[in-house]
């Protein structure tokens, strides 16, 4: 390949550099290497004034940074954390960096947060230039996940390459996962498996949240074109997929999956591959069931089972059936369910699966672990509680019949530890998405919470916060919200008083530091003198131009910036230090909630012409001050149209949703026929399907269907009112039950 390039400059691209030399007295000719065999969408070719911090993998790998000579430090972590991935990726997967060197480069305002480009990775400015003395702790972990997740892409996707955008998740799916272990086996300030335990809760909490709907569709669908690829990029492809291949590994072994893994890196390399060629490179789950058949159950059909369970006799009946938020539609999809127990006297069992729609559970006969559609329990164990699938392998809920639920509740509140951290994880989520589609009782959450005073994950005790305040939300009656925030407390506030005795920057547990924020916000909320001793203290280290958490600035910047006279002490403080784009887009929120006109102009001006601004928040103020103020928000962006144009108008994604927001909060019919007459003589850029969104909205809400609109809004309020009324009957009852003499 060669590139001429203007002189000054320096090129870089996917192979190594053989020579440079002046063509002319402005161009410079770049010679590379022929590259490896690949797709043409993976090849990138940057034109730069920056210099490059080096080094190499232990087998030698070049690998460096390009970066601006005053954010060299940064780019040395990045660096630094970019050789261990490959290292432990070589390990991990025994099979060699497939290129000849990896170069990586910070993109400014970079969308995608990361591309895989053979050789050439390309992150988000602040993800390739890490301020060690700004950036929030979560942020940090962030960026290190962005950063392997595009070197696993170097052996999923670029090694071997889709066939075709159908199969994305093989790539997508499979770095997911990849990361998570990969994270886990590098050193961090983390507990060993604590990414493992994020990726399960957020590639199932997730993923299950987006496959809940009737008219979901599957991971793996029929697309005519290119152009539909883009729909491909979702939850599904990246989260679910993941899911489902971690499964596999648990079923068949980690030795049988790598084994598996080398085998389909070996005969398509620089090749590309689809479903079935990935499925022939791996063996059976049992006899009759291989893993390609296994996965196309999963891959190939939209949704998730739910799997109930009911002692009947000296047995237990299992039924799996399609789960939506609706209990009353029904399908006739199965899926190859595997499914193992553990009980009160028993230690958890080999998985087996679920190959039909109904199974059982037999507690007087022991038929070993042949594939059966019966499942034996010993009959020592009957009576006591039981627990199915406790390496947390499927992809999909499990509801159990209330006496169980009750058993489980008291094993827990006796000992918090009769479940691992990712089993109580899920069943979280179960317990939520089962509540709120009024499978179960609320009774049942509110009875198995009992125990959270006692649990010791506080990524299970957040976990539970949000279920629980599901519940409170839904409370009418004052007296029950009341009664209802004792309860939270008597579960929080030890945690919150530990919470508060550690220093925010000293602490070395990851856990702590990432759910200080709202323990803090808490102990603030209820009063706890050593907790609003410390949120005065972070306060004023933020006066003092210190970085503090962005979520507890929020709250504490919120309460303060009520009073007019704080408004411009922080909209000065937005420029006077560095600060973490978290951090920045908290203050940006809230100095856009302002009610004065004139405060609102400064912030959209300041916005659009300082230099340390990212781009999107640029596009976030503009959004934010439309929800206040839609009148000005639109009269300044068609003062600055050239700007927002130049700024936005071939981004697909920003300009969709600028003009989206801008357009739908239109409040009068003069606007709203100004923008039209705006868009006639004026381009969209890529933003037209925002442009014709938010006019619907926007007309919708001004003009003939506004009856309409109130009339459903009604019935909406009606429909609410209802199901506070019953949350206060059922929590009312289990106060009574619970707590009554």
């Amino acid at each position: 390949m060669v590139v001429d390039n203007p002189a000054g400059y320096r090129c870089n691209s996917a192979a190594p550099l053989i020579i440079q030399k002046n063509v002319t007295k402005n161009i410079v000719r770049s010679e590379f290497q022929e590259t490896e065999p690949m797709s043409i969408y993976l090849l990138a070719i940057n034109i730069h004034d920056m210099t490059q911090v080096r080094g190499e993998n232990s087998r030698g790998i070049p690998v460096s940074v390009l970066t601006p000579p005053h954010k060299k430090a940064g780019a040395q972590v990045t660096l630094e954390w970019a050789i261990k991935a490959l290292d432990h990726f070589e390990r991990y997967l025994d099979c060699s960096y497939p290129f000849s060197k990896l170069d990586l480069m910070g993109i400014y305002d970079f969308n995608l947060g990361g591309m895989e480009n053979i050789g050439m990775v390309h992150l988000d400015w602040d993800c390739a230039y890490i301020q060690q003395e700004s950036i929030t702790v979560k942020e940090l972990l962030d960026c290190r996940s962005t950063t392997v997740h595009e070197i696993a892409h170097m052996w999923f996707g670029n090694l071997v390459s889709v066939k075709w955008w159908n199969d994305l998740w093989l790539k997508e799916g499979f770095a997911d996962f990849i990361t998570a272990y990969v994270m886990d086996q590098m050193k961090t300030d983390r507990k060993p498996g604590a990414h493992m335990l994020e990726f399960l809760e957020s590639s199932y909490g997730s993923a299950i949240r987006n496959d809940k709907f009737k008219f979901t569709k599957p991971v793996r669908q029929t697309l005519r074109t290119s152009y539909d690829a883009a729909a491909m990029y979702n939850n599904l492809s990246y989260e679910k997929s993941s899911f489902i291949l971690r499964s596999v590994e648990r079923l068949i072994g980690a030795t049988a999956f790598r084994t598996g893994l080398r085998h389909y890196f070996t005969k398509f390399k620089f090749k590309s591959a689809n479903f079935d060629d990935f499925a022939a490179c791996f063996g059976n789950i049992t006899n009759r069931v291989s893993v390609g058949d296994y996965m196309k159950k999963w891959l190939n059909q939209p949704g998730f089972p739910i799997i109930t369970s009911e002692r009947v006799g000296n047995t237990i009946k299992l039924e799996q059936t399609r789960f939506t938020e609706s209990p009353k539609y029904h399908t006739s999809q199965s899926w190859y369910v595997p499914l193992n127990y553990k009980t009160e006297k028993s230690s958890p069992t080999s998985y087996r699966l679920m190959m039909e729609k109904n199974w059982v559970i037999d507690y007087t006969v022991d038929h070993g672990y042949s594939l059966s559609n019966t499942f034996s329990i010993l009959n020592s164990n009957f009576g006591h509680w039981y627990a199915l699938d406790t390496d947390n392998i499927v992809f999909g809920l499990h509801q159990y019949e209330d006496d169980n639920y009750k058993l489980l509740a008291l094993a827990l509140r006796e000992n918090s530890f009769v479940l691992s951290n990712a089993t109580k994880m899920v069943e979280v989520t179960n317990l939520e998405l089962l509540m709120k589609s009024s499978r179960i009782n609320p009774q049942i959450v509110l009875d198995i919470s009992r125990y959270v005073s006692k649990e010791a994950n506080m990524d299970v005790v957040s976990k539970w916060w949000l279920t629980l305040l599901y519940i409170k939300r839904n409370l009418q009656d004052k007296d029950l919200y009341m009664k209802f925030n004792i309860y939270l407390r008597s579960l929080l506030i030890e945690k919150v008083r530990n919470a508060v005795k550690l220093s925010f920057d000293d602490t070395k547990a990851w856990v702590l530091r990432k759910n200080y924020c709202w323990l803090l916000i808490l102990g603030v909320k209820w009063r706890v003198k050593e907790a609003i001793h410390a949120a005065r203290e972070l306060y004023h280290r933020f006066k003092e131009g210190n970085h503090i958490n962005a979520n507890f600035l929020g709250y504490i910047l919120r309460h303060y910036i009520r009073k007019p006279s704080h408004w411009p002490i922080l909209f000065k403080r937005l420029n006077s230090y560095p600060q973490s784009k978290s951090e920045m887009q908290t203050i940006i929120k809230i100095l856009a909630e302002t009610d004065s006109e004139l405060h609102q102009k400064q912030l959209l001006t300041f916005t659009r012409t300082s230099p340390i601004i990212h781009r999107s928040l640029v596009e976030n103020t503009l959004c934010d001050i439309s929800g206040k103020n839609p009148h000005l928000a639109w009269t300044y962006f068609k003062a600055h149209y050239e700007y927002y144009f130049r700024l936005y108008g071939e981004s697909q994604f920003s300009m969709n949703s600028l003009l989206e927001c801008l357009i739908e909060n239109l409040n009068t019919k003069e606007d709203y026929e100004e923008a039209i007459a705006f868009f006639k003589l004026n381009s969209a850029g890529t933003g037209t399907s925002g442009l014709k969104r938010g006019l619907k909205r926007a007309y919708d809400s001004i003009n003939v269907n506004r009856s309409r609109n109130k009339s459903s809004m009604k019935e909406k309020v009606i429909s609410t009112t209802v199901r506070k009324e019953s949350f206060d009957k059922i929590f009312s009852k289990w106060w009574e039950d619970t707590f009554s003499p």
